[in-house]
Formats: C-alpha cells, sequence, structure tokens
C-alpha cells in the first residue's frame, strides 16, 4: 500500500466535505501567487505529526483541526518547486469514494498547533 494523502481544513471545511458518502474536495484559487499556487483542490502526504506542519504547507494552523485521509490513486499533480515533494493538488473538483478513505475526523493537533 501507498503512504495515505491528507487533506487538512478547518469546522466548516470538515462538515462540508463530510456531509457525503462520497468525499468532494472543491477546488478553487488559494492565495498567493496564481504561478507558484495554481487554482485547485490541495493535498499532502505528511501526517499529523509532523513537526511545524502548519510552516511547511502555510496554513493557518486553524485548518489543521481536521483531517481526510485517503489512499493514493497516483492521479494528483505535484506542486512545482521544493513544495512538490508533499505537496499535491487537483486541478478539478476532486472526489474520493468510499472505498479509498481511510479515516476522517479531528487531529491531536492543539490550537497552537502542536501534537
Amino acid at each position: 500500500m501507498t503512504s495515505p494523502i491528507f487533506h487538512y481544513t478547518n469546522d466548516s471545511g470538515y462538515k462540508a466535505i463530510s456531509s457525503s458518502p462520497d468525499w468532494l474536495f472543491r477546488a478553487a484559487q488559494p492565495p498567493g501567487d496564481p504561478k507558484a499556487h495554481p487554482s485547485g483542490a490541495y493535498f499532502t502526504d505528511l501526517p499529523e505529526n509532523e513537526p511545524m506542519l502548519a510552516r511547511k504547507l502555510r496554513i493557518p494552523k486553524e485548518k489543521l483541526r481536521y483531517v481526510f485521509a485517503f489512499i493514493d490513486a497516483g492521479d494528483l499533480h505535484r506542486l512545482r518547486g521544493d513544495r512538490g515533494r508533499y505537496i499535491f493538488y487537483s486541478r478539478v473538483d476532486y472526489v474520493v469514494n468510499r472505498e479509498r478513505q481511510l479515516r476522517s475526523g479531528a487531529t491531536m493537533i492543539d490550537s497552537e498547533g502542536r501534537t
């Protein structure tokens, strides 16, 4: 089995994604330079116990409150540059059916970003 893929989110994101049996991750334009950060749904292979996770992913600690973990289908694109080692994205809305789902729920990360 390959390493799991993770999507971290906040409370409202968790409720939206988990509201359906098949998880739907919506593609959107993230803040910053569109060339460095293309529109898409973003994922990582870094687990929640990764040191300095928020800093490495460049997301607010609030977005580490919940996680979706699923089996990699090999269809995600790597982000350009060094962060492409651990950040992947889909250019369009991304669906994960039940067969690929591993787990979802609250992370062990506190409000300061520590596990």
